[in-house]
C-alpha cells in the first residue's frame, strides 16, 4: 500500500476526510472482546479506518452511507479448510456462489486437482487468482494420497513443492494425510516437512484415530491442524498437544457435537471452523456455506460469538493473517457480512474491500485452461470382460468382503457376504444391494484396475461412474452388469471427464466435468439441474442416497479414511494401510 493511501485512511480515522463507505445502525460483533455494540464503521481505500460510536451532533461524511437497520455486522467468514473441487465447480463459479453467503476468505487445499496433474493444480491456482476471494493456497504434500496403494496423475516431490510455492497466493503445506508415510520416515515426505519447517510454513494435518506416542511423533514434524477426529477424547488429546482442531460442518454427519467439545475446553482460541469441501452443491446454492456452518455449531450448543470467532479471528491467527482479516477493526481489510441474527446467520449484505457484493451483477471473464488440463483421461477403451471377477470354484457360493457405505458420513465399513458363482465368475446381487465396483487408473494406457463389491448405492439396474474418485481422482464405476459398466467407463473417457449413468446399453444421464476431469465452469444453477436429473434417474432405479455423486467421489476410493476402500490396485484396509483380498475363502 502506498504512503498516500495510508495517509488517507488515517485522515478518515481522525474525521479529517470523508469515508468511501460508512455503515450505520449496525450491531457490530467484536471478536476480541466478545461484545456486541451498536457502532459505525468507516471504510477508506478498501480498509476499515474507524469503528466507533456515532456523534449525533457531528456525523462523519461519506460517499456512501449504508443503514444496517440494527442487524449484526460480523467479519467476513474464513473457511479454515476447503476443497473447492469437491463442489464440482471450478474456482470462478465457486467463488461467485460462496461470496453471496458471506465466505470472503478460505484456506484452500488443492489436493484433489493436484492428483489430476501438477499442471492442473497450477492452472487452478491461476484461475482462482482471477477472483476476489481472499485465498491462501496450501500445496498438497501427499500426491498420490497413498503412493504405495494407488496411482494418480502426479507424484508430489520436494522440487514440485518448492516450485508450487511461487504460485499466486501460495501460503503453506496442505494436509499431510498419509500419516503412515510420516511415521515410517519415508524420505520424500520427510524432506518436504523438514523444508516446510525451515521456511516457517504452516503445515496442515489429517490423522483420524491417531493418538498416543504416534500422534506426538506426527506433531513433532511441525504439523499444525487436524479436521478428522472421530471421538471427543481424540479431539481433546490433540487440543492439549497444541493442535488447531478444525470442526467440519457441511452436508455430512459428524461424530462429535461441537457443544460437547467446547464445553470441555477452558479456552477455544485454537478451535477453527471449516466446510472441508464436504458440502453438497445443492446445499451451497440453496442453504449457504460458512454461514450455515455457523448455524450448525450454534444449534449444537456453541455460544454464537464463540462460533463467529471460530470462523474468523481464530482462523486468521492460526494462519498468521489476523493483521489483515478476521475482525472488524482499523487497518483490516473491509470484508464484512451483515446477518439477520446470531442463530440462523441469514446473509443480508456482503462487503468486499468496502464495496457491497451484488451476485446479480458480479462477473468474472471465463478462464481458459490449457489443453492438458482438459484432457486428463488417457486410459484405453475397456470391454465388459474387464469387470469379470474370477473365483477358484466354477459354481456355488463364496464369501467376500463388502465395502458398505455409512450414509451421511465420509466412512465405510467392512462386511462379509456370500455371493453366487456362475461359470467361475462372481455375480452381484441387486436384491441385497451388492453391486460390483471397479476403479481404473485413468492417467495411463493399460494401467492397473481393481474390482470389488459395494453396498449402499441400491441400483436395481445399470451402472454409475465418474472420473472423480478421491484422492487420486481415478475413474470409479458401480454397476449391476458388466456391459453397462464398460459403457459408462468408455463414455467418460470420450467426454474427457464427468459422471455417467447407463441402463440397458443406453446413457440415461450425464454431467460433463472437463476441467481436470473433476470440475465444470458452467453456471452453478445449470450444473445443479444436470445433477438433479442424474440423481433423479438413479433414484428411479433404486438409489436412496442423498447425493450419489458425492458418495461416488469420496466414499469409495479415499484410502486414508476408514474402513474398507478400493483403489486402482485393490481393496485396502484404510486403518492398516494394507491390501486385503476380496475373496475370504
Amino acid at each position: 500500500m502506498k504512503a498516500e493511501k495510508l495517509a488517507l485512511i488515517m485522515d478518515v480515522a481522525q474525521g479529517k476526510a470523508p469515508a468511501d463507505l460508512i455503515i450505520r445502525n449496525a450491531r457490530v460483533v467484536n471478536v476480541f472482546t466478545k461484545q456486541v455494540e451498536e457502532m459505525e464503521v468507516a471504510v477508506a481505500a478498501g480498509t476499515i479506518a474507524w469503528v466507533g460510536k456515532p456523534d449525533p451532533d457531528k456525523p462523519r461524511p461519506a460517499a456512501v452511507v449504508y443503514d444496517a437497520g440494527g442487524k449484526f455486522l460480523i467479519p467476513g467468514l474464513i473457511d479454515a479448510h476447503c476443497h473447492i473441487e469437491m463442489s464440482f465447480m471450478s474456482p470462478i463459479p465457486f467463488v461467485k456462489t460462496v461470496l453471496a453467503h458471506g465466505t470472503t476468505a478460505a484456506i484452500l487445499d488443492m489436493h484433489d486437482v493436484c492428483n489430476a496433474g501438477i499442471e492442473c493444480m497450477h492452472s487452478f491456482a491461476r484461475e482462482l487468482a482471477c477472483t476476489p476471494l481472499n485465498s491462501f493456497l496450501m500445496i498438497p504434500p501427499c500426491v498420490p494420497g497413498t503412493p504405495t496403494l494407488e496411482e494418480a496423475g502426479a507424484e508430489m516431490t520436494l522440487k514440485d513443492m518448492q516450485e508450487a510455492m511461487h504460485l499466486p497466493n501460495a501460503w503453506g503445506i496442505a494436509e499431510t494425510m498419509d500419516f503412515n508415510r510420516v511415521l515410517d520416515r519415508e524420505p520424500e515426505i520427510m524432506s518436504i516437512l523438514a523444508w516446510g519447517q525451515e521456511q516457517n510454513l504452516r503445515i496442515d494435518g489429517h490423522c483420524p484415530e491417531l493418538v498416543g506416542d504416534d500422534l506426538q511423533a506426527y506433531l513433532a514434524t511441525g504439523i499444525l491442524t487436524d479436521h478428522e477426529s472421530v471421538s471427543l477424547p481424540e479431539m481433546l488429546e490433540k487440543y492439549r498437544l497444541g493442535m488447531k482442531v478444525i470442526l467440519r460442518r457441511g452436508s455430512l454427519e459428524e461424530p462429535v457435537r461441537a457443544g460437547d467439545f467446547v464445553a470441555a475446553l477452558a479456552d477455544t482460541t485454537n478451535v477453527l471452523l471449516a466446510t472441508d469441501g464436504c458440502i453438497f452443491l445443492d446445499d451451497i446454492l440453496d442453504n449457504g456455506h460458512m454461514n450455515r456452518a455457523l448455524q450448525a455449531i450454534v444449534s449444537e450448543g456453541v455460544d454464537p460469538i464463540t462460533a463467529i470467532q471460530m470462523g474468523t479471528i481464530n482462523v486468521a491467527r492460526a494462519y498468521g493473517v489476523d493483521h489483515h482479516i478476521g475482525s472488524i477493526a482499523p487497518g483490516r481489510r473491509a470484508d464484512m457480512v451483515l446477518v439477520s441474527d446470531l442463530k440462523d446467520f441469514d446473509v443480508e449484505a456482503v462487503f468486499l474491500k468496502g464495496k457491497q457484493f451484488d451476485a446479480g451483477t458480479f462477473s468474472i471473464p471465463p478462464y481458459n485452461h490449457p489443453r492438458e488440463v482438459l484432457n486428463t483421461i488417457r486410459m484405453g477403451k475397456v470391454t465388459p470382460e474387464a469387470f469379470a471377477i474370477k473365483t477358484p470354484i466354477t459354481s456355488g457360493e463364496v464369501e467376500v468382503r463388502v465395502m458398505t457405505i455409512i450414509a451421511g458420513t465420509v466412512a465405510t465399513r467392512e462386511e462379509h457376504e456370500r455371493l453366487p458363482v456362475i461359470n467361475g465368475l462372481l455375480q452381484p446381487d441387486v436384491n441385497r444391494d451388492l453391486l460390483k465396483v471397479a476403479v481404473f487408473d485413468r492417467y495411463r494406457e493399460g494401467g492397473n484396475h481393481a474390482l470389488g463389491i459395494v453396498r449402499g448405492f441400491g441400483l436395481k439396474k445399470g451402472a454409475f461412474g465418474g472420473s472423480v474418485g478421491q484422492d487420486s481422482q481415478n475413474l470409479a464405476v458401480v454397476g449391476s452388469n458388466d456391459d453397462d459398466m464398460a459403457l459408462v467407463v468408455n463414455t467418460i473417457r470420450e467426454m474427457q471427464g464427468g459422471i455417467v449413468f447407463a441402463v440397458d446399453g443406453r446413457i440415461v444421464a450425464q454431467v460433463s466435468l472437463p476441467i481436470a476431469g473433476i470440475m465444470s465452469a458452467i453456471e452453478p444453477r445449470e450444473l445443479q439441474q444436470q445433477f438433479k436429473k442424474l440423481h433423479q434417474s438413479l433414484a428411479e432405479m433404486g438409489s436412496k442416497q442423498d447425493n450419489p455423486s458425492f458418495d461416488l467421489s469420496l466414499l469409495l476410493t479415499c484410502a486414508v479414511i476408514p474402513e474398507l476402500k478400493i483403489t486402482n490396485r485393490g481393496l485396502v484396509d484404510a486403518l492398516s494401510g494394507e491390501f486385503v483380498p476380496l475373496l475370504l475363502e
